[in-house]
């Protein structure tokens, strides 16, 4: 059977065509001076990343995403495949993702020899199908918010038994922001995407693991903390020690189910909590002892940072079991400000609960990089579906790149030996179909050729040259 894959035609900027190979015609085609592409082959980072999604099973997964069309000409995993490279490469709209899916022989073998199932509706020799941003707009549409959250609970499961080290340490953070999509066509009005993220932490590194993407203004932040971590318990939770958010997921019956499920919770309190109240006046006693701590990073102008203990605390009404807790003190040259965080692990040392809290900034980081650099700042006007896709695919990038980089790295200190890749090998294409060669044949076809090709040698000899010339 003939192997396909699909590409973008550069004159149809948003338009994939499906593609066969057909080295019999790409050859003939050279022959008589014709091709629409000559591409080098490059084992790069997309090379050693498609085979990376390969041997962690990725793509099985991407084929299994619900898939609400009547018509399916093309495989739910080239939807989601392309959107997970449009965040991996920081791309702006769908239509500028396909030149770096389809640069180089050993993507094409890699992601679409051996993954993309083409299936229903293609034929050998049948016409070619546009696969456009529309097309890809109207697959994510159709999603429901619950049915992204279904995927990456199947894709989670995978991770932590191929890398349980997303969650070493033991901590889930946690936290809640919403992504803005501007008013679009047809008087659609401004709205957004509810999204509550859960990371593990490892080796100082967050690694999104599960999110709930929901409509704007349907849950709270903590109704939204709740159902998430029910759904990843009964997949991690043997690996989960301790659950640490913020003020906006306050619940004290909660934070006591989860002592009793043997997860401690580590929580900031409200200023206008009673307990908070209690902990500094406790803290204001002479015989109160202040600890060094390390200063906030994310203050322009760093205050000296103190904190104190605090054990024993039952002023939490809502909660019923024992608390311990640290109330923190930081000194700027004309102010001093006070913050609270209580924990149900009355084990841990005073330092250890700061940097655990102090790790919690680490998800506002996360937030930050994929608002500021990455797809979740980027979103144009949309339909909510749409934008749940970009969301879903930038977080589980996120957490790809990062395992990627991590086993980049120690196949490098170990210095393990490469699989063999000459890189020699060039894709031609034409029309419908491509072929991939080595350059010997192609300068056997030049020299055997070109005499007859007229008036197409300059053309050719361009598209020779554009092979040396970088992108």
């Amino acid at each position: 059977m003939s192997k396909r894959w699909l590409w973008e035609d550069a004159s149809k900027l948003g338009t994939v065509f499906l593609l066969t190979e057909n080295p019999k015609a790409v050859l003939a085609a050279l022959r008589r001076g014709e091709t629409d592409g000559i591409v080098p082959a490059a084992s790069g980072f997309m090379d050693r990343f498609a085979q990376f999604m390969i041997e962690l099973g990725i793509p099985q997964f991407l084929d299994k995403f619900p898939d609400h069309r009547k018509r399916k000409w093309i495989s739910a995993f080239l939807f989601c495949n392309v959107m997970l490279h449009k965040a991996i490469f920081r791309l702006g709209s769908l239509s500028a993702t396909g030149p770096f899916l389809f640069s180089s022989p050993a993507v094409l073998r890699t992601l679409g020899f051996n993954l993309a199932q083409i299936t229903k509706g293609v034929y050998e020799g049948s016409i070619q199908k546009p696969f456009n941003e529309e097309a890809m707009s109207d697959f994510f549409a159709a999603c429901k918010p619950d049915e992204f959250l279904s995927n990456q609970k199947q894709i989670l499961k995978w991770l932590v038994v191929r890398h349980p080290e997303i969650i070493e340490d033991g901590s889930l953070i946690m936290d809640c922001l919403w992504l803005r999509i501007p008013a679009g066509h047809m008087g659609r009005a401004q709205t957004h995407v509810d999204i509550c993220l859960v990371c593990g932490q490892s080796q100082g590194e967050l690694f999104p693991l599960l999110w709930s993407l929901l409509p704007a203004n349907t849950s709270a932040d903590v109704t939204q903390g709740k159902a998430l971590i029910d759904e990843l318990m009964p997949i991690a939770g043997k690996h989960v020690k301790r659950l640490i958010v913020d003020r906006g997921f306050m619940s004290g019956e909660w934070v006591s189910q989860l002592k009793r499920k043997g997860v401690d919770t580590l929580i900031g309190l409200r200023s206008d909590m009673t307990l908070h109240k209690d902990m500094l006046s406790l803290a204001s006693e002479q015989d109160t002892i202040w600890l060094d701590a390390p200063p906030p990073k994310y203050h322009t102008a760093r205050p000296t940072r103190h904190i104190a203990y605090l054990s024993d605390l039952d002023l939490w009404e809502e909660c019923t079991v024992p608390l311990a807790g640290i109330v923190i003190r930081d000194t700027y040259p004309k102010k001093t400000e006070f913050y609270t965080v209580v924990t149900t692990d009355l084990s841990a040392e005073p330092e250890q609960i700061h940097e655990w809290m102090r790790s919690r900034w680490a998800i506002e980081e996360t937030f930050m990089q994929e608002s500021r650099y990455g797809s979740l700042n980027s979103v144009g006007p949309c339909r909510p579906g749409v934008a749940s896709a970009i969301a879903h695919f930038s977080f589980l990038a996120y957490t790809l790149l990062k395992l990627f980089a991590r086993k980049e790295q120690l196949e490098e200190g170990l210095k393990l030996p490469r699989v063999p890749f000459a890189g020699v090998e060039l894709v031609v294409y034409w029309r419908a179909n491509y072929a991939i060669i080595l350059p010997s044949k192609l300068i056997e076809i030049v020299a055997k050729y070109s005499s007859s090709w007229g008036d197409k040698l300059d053309q050719m000899v361009q598209k020779l040259r554009a092979i040396e010339e970088p992108p």
